[in-house]
């Protein structure tokens, strides 16, 4: 009878599993909730939200999405034996990005600020997703899976540590630009582990390549005066949008990148027209110049550089400490970004 019960009792659970596709192979996921938050339409519609925004368009052409990020990070808890609650926290973590992800910040004035737009409407845009009637379905509350360093530190974690989002972005990400190949990224998955205060590797080689990438990413993408001038100017054309009525706020939060593109690439308006044509042909609007008082601007970023705790025999030790070549890379890349970018626009 005892056995009978314990059958009836998980019999759900086993004719509801489904093997998940994710970048690092295939995983089963029995549990109806996260089945169900994975098929909702606010976690499918990731599938159409750039990692890297407006690079997109711009520089970075990856076939990279939110979707593949969020699943990625899931995976990555899932399989390091973080608890449902993280799990779910990070596969939701994204879930909140607007149009062109970080572009969000610009639009609602967020660009300098310590939290991104995304993460300060994370917990309303669950309850006005639809995505908090699903947790409250399962018996959780949007407050028990919120991505937070204090509740889930596998998931978020302060900079230069890696955490479940940095590691996937990074390993993701280094795959799609050819900084490794696909073996050196299931090989660092496979690896890396958490110890209950931080991720730790046994491959220094590997964990290298990894932090040459986010050197090269917090240059040429994330903190780049590319990327600064991109934003903004895709910012102003969304702005100018809705102010002509032909975008709505609802659309920027909801709506799905090529969508919202092809709607201010086929508009007649002239300042809108003016954005998007420097978007196309950005490399030709601006130029780096010597001096400060020969710019128009300064672009400073936030350095997004990883250094990865490495086990070497009994000692835990920073990447950094253990690779002077890369010590020396590193820091000249820190001051890179404190110094800025002196940028001289070349067109009104």
């Amino acid at each position: 009878m005892f056995k009978i019960r314990f059958a009836l009792l998980y019999l759900p659970y086993v004719l509801c599993a489904k093997q998940i596709d994710t970048f690092y192979g295939p995983i089963e996921v029995q549990e109806p909730v996260l089945l169900e938050l994975i098929e909702s339409p606010p976690i499918q519609r990731l599938k159409h939200i750039h990692q890297y925004g407006v690079a997109y368009y711009t520089t970075h052409k990856e076939e990279y999405t939110r979707y593949d990020h969020s699943i990625g990070v899931f995976t990555i808890l899932r399989v390091k034996g973080a608890s449902l609650e993280e799990q779910i926290a990070g596969l939701l973590h994204d879930v909140s990005h607007t149009v062109f992800s970080h572009v969000g910040d610009w639009v609602f004035g967020k660009e300098n600020q310590e939290k991104d737009y995304q993460n300060g409407i994370h917990a309303t845009f669950l309850k006005k997703s639809g995505l908090g009637d699903i947790l409250k379905k399962h018996s959780f509350t949007i407050d028990q899976v919120l991505p937070l360093e204090e509740l889930f530190p596998a998931l978020e974690n302060l900079l230069p540590n890696l955490c479940a989002d940095r590691i996937d972005y990074n390993i993701q990400g280094a795959y799609h630009r050819g900084f490794i190949t696909y073996e050196e990224a299931k090989g660092i998955f496979e690896d890396i582990r958490f110890t209950g205060k931080r991720w730790v590797s046994t491959q220094p080689k590997l964990m290298k390549k990894l932090v040459l990438f986010s050197l090269f990413m917090t240059e040429d993408c994330w903190g780049g005066p590319v990327n600064h001038l991109s934003s903004r100017w895709l910012a102003d054309a969304l702005l100018r949008g809705i102010d002509l009525g032909c975008l709505s706020y609802k659309e920027l939060h909801f709506g799905t990148d090529q969508v919202v593109w092809n709607k201010l690439m086929a508009h007649k308006d002239p300042i809108i027209r003016e954005k998007m044509k420097k978007l196309e042909n950005i490399h030709h609007h601006f130029s780096a110049v010597g001096r400060a008082d020969q710019a128009d601007l300064v672009v400073k970023s936030k350095f997004r550089g990883i250094d990865p705790w490495i086990m070497v025999g009994p000692k835990c030790l920073r990447l950094t400490e253990i690779d002077d070549n890369l010590a020396e890379e590193y820091e000249k890349v820190k001051q890179t970004l404190k110094r800025g970018w002196t940028v001289k626009i070349l067109s009104k």
